[in-house]
């Protein structure tokens, strides 16, 4: 394998361990379980969107729809928890319930 092949398919790996070794000298605490489940947490809601896209892509289609489909979601579950102050389960089921709806 040249060095080429080996940039390609490792280089991201080595540049994310990279930035973690550099991020962990610049703050100690960087490397807490602390900092990992906050990470985790803060990109949960993207790395779910990604895997329905890439899905979608596996199977040779393309889809823009994707951020239109979780902002509608976002805003339904905001207005049915404040206005109709409903708890988060009743949220979810109704933007379950969205996404056939706004087909028919």
């Amino acid at each position: 394998m040249t060095v080429r092949e080996l940039a390609i398919r490792y280089g991201f790996l080595v540049l994310m361990a990279g930035l973690v070794v550099v991020f962990g000298l610049m703050a100690p605490n960087f490397l807490s379980t602390a900092s990992a489940v906050f990470i985790l947490q803060s990109v949960a809601i993207t790395g779910i969107l990604a895997l329905g896209v890439t899905c979608t892509l596996v199977v040779g289609g393309f889809d823009l729809s994707i951020g239109a489909v979780a902002t509608s979601a976002l805003m339904l579950s905001a207005y049915v928890m404040v206005v109709w102050e409903m708890g988060a389960v009743a949220a979810v089921l109704l933007c379950l319930l969205m996404g056939p709806g706004s087909v028919c």
